[in-house]
């Protein structure tokens, strides 16, 4: 890991961060702007890549230690949570599916036949998103599930075909991520946690085909200028695509031991079912998961070897970003944060004011990194302060709910795109570059997409 240090960036990095400790531009305490500082020092480094993820995740753990008030122990527990197990049996479930070769030859298809024109290419993903939705209701295992087939499918033997690669496989992950914005249900964690935070009238309002009536239109809209922004960010890399990226099925039904298909299929599709029927048993997802990963090992699908598809880097990382919202809100950084970006919020409607909130809630997002932190603390005080002014409370929820979801820089910024950064599918640099790119795109959306179709609703 010491090996690969770069060592200009590191140095900037460095000086920037004890830069901002010492100058304390938000009057923190001396604690807080340690632990502030070091935030955006690790974060820097995971972006640039000057040292290996797991030394700044280890960098970030121990000044969390030192001057954070949250309990290491509350943050290590994510190792055995329910999210973690999810996700790392949902690994082991793809790594099965894929053992078999029976998804990669319908995949393969549907690639080949769309390859040729890479707007179509792009949208595939798409439409396994909104499949999706309904068969596994936690995004995290869809992408895994997405990433997992993408990775196998596609060879890259160039580093001009790896960019490729990467940029399709990144491509996926939007994809899952823009498409749950259709359905209140569309991911059983950020969907329910913004209902949830946003208080039990907003929930009531919110119905399925309330929040559907609202979101279906301008996310099809969103959708489409999304597909068209991957492809103008990432047009380079996508233009070293070929069909000869696309790797044959090495296994074909007649060699695949029926055993073991049978196997797999009966498992997914208890598993699935498990899934979809949550709301009358409320089994937690990872429970059906871990049943699954027994069956598959002890039918021989999945061996020890397979084990690899999850390693300690992976892990670390997960556990250092999945902490940052609680740590940041239990040392009161967060509140500080959000003061310092209320005083900007105009005292009554007008033009600006809805683009004002979207700015404070971007800005106060990239702060805090969690998507599930950031409207925790921003829908509470933000839902008085726009009911004063007349806005409806589902508007701002929703409001919200889109930022938090498609605008991000960094992988702590949106967990279910961070999965595809944790197992190297794509570089952060990526996250980075379409970030950018979509920090002008969602004010665009949200000016001329949503607001206006939730005007033609007369519900704006």
């Amino acid at each position: 890991m010491v090996k690969h240090i770069k060592w200009v960036p590191l140095s900037i990095i460095l000086t920037v961060s004890a830069l901002i400790a010492y100058v304390n531009p938000l009057n923190m305490t001396l604690e807080q702007s340690l632990l502030f500082s070091s935030l955006i020092c690790s974060a820097a480094l995971w972006a640039t890549e000057a040292v290996h993820k797991s030394l700044a995740c280890l960098f970030f753990l121990i000044m969390i230690a030192i001057f954070g008030k949250t309990n290491m122990v509350d943050i290590i527990s994510f190792v055995w949570s329910d999210t973690n197990v999810l996700i790392m049996t949902t690994m082991l479930l793809s790594v099965g599916i894929m053992n078999t070769g029976i998804v990669h030859q319908y995949v393969e298809k549907i690639f080949k036949k769309s390859a040729t024109n890479k707007i179509v290419l792009l949208s595939v993903p798409y439409l396994f998103g909104l499949l999706f939705i309904f068969l596994v209701p936690q995004a995290f295992a869809r992408v895994i599930i997405i990433g997992t087939i993408l990775n196998g499918l596609l060879v890259a033997k160039t580093p001009q075909e790896e960019r490729a690669k990467q940029a399709i496989i990144f491509n996926g992950f939007i994809g899952v991520v823009m498409t749950y914005m259709f359905f209140n249900n569309g991911d059983i964690v950020l969907n329910q946690a913004a209902l949830t935070f946003a208080g039990e009238h907003v929930k009531q309002r919110l119905t399925f085909e309330h929040w559907f009536a609202l979101m279906s239109v301008p996310t099809l809209i969103a959708s489409i200028v999304t597909i068209v922004t991957v492809y103008i960010v990432f047009k380079k890399d996508l233009s070293y695509f070929h069909l000869g990226m696309i790797a044959p099925t090495k296994q074909n039904e007649e060699q695949i031991p029926k055993r073991n298909q049978s196997i797999v299929l009966l498992t997914m599709v208890a598993i699935i079912f498990c899934w979809m029927t949550y709301g009358w048993h409320s089994i937690p997802a990872f429970i059906p998961a871990v049943a699954g990963v027994l069956v598959m090992y002890g039918g021989r699908v999945i061996g020890i070897k397979d084990l690899k598809a999850i390693n300690p880097h992976f892990v670390l990382f997960l556990m250092t970003v999945f902490s940052i919202g609680k740590v940041l809100g239990q040392s009161g950084i967060t509140a500080i944060i959000f003061q310092t970006l209320k005083q900007f919020i105009p005292v009554e409607q007008s033009n600006i004011y809805l683009l004002m909130i979207t700015l404070i809630v971007m800005v106060l997002h990239l702060c805090i990194g969690s998507s599930v932190a950031t409207m925790s603390v921003v829908l509470p005080i933000l839902l008085p302060l726009t009911q004063e002014v007349g806005y409806r409370p589902e508007i701002i929820t929703l409001m919200t709910y889109i930022i938090v979801n498609i605008h991000f820089l960094l992988p702590f910024h949106q967990a279910t795109v961070m999965i595809g950064t944790a197992k190297q599918y794509y570089s952060e640099k990526y996250m980075l570059r379409f970030g950018m790119a979509m920090t002008v795109v969602t004010f665009i959306l949200l000016a001329f997409v949503y607001m206006i179709w939730w005007k033609i609703v007369h519900i704006l």
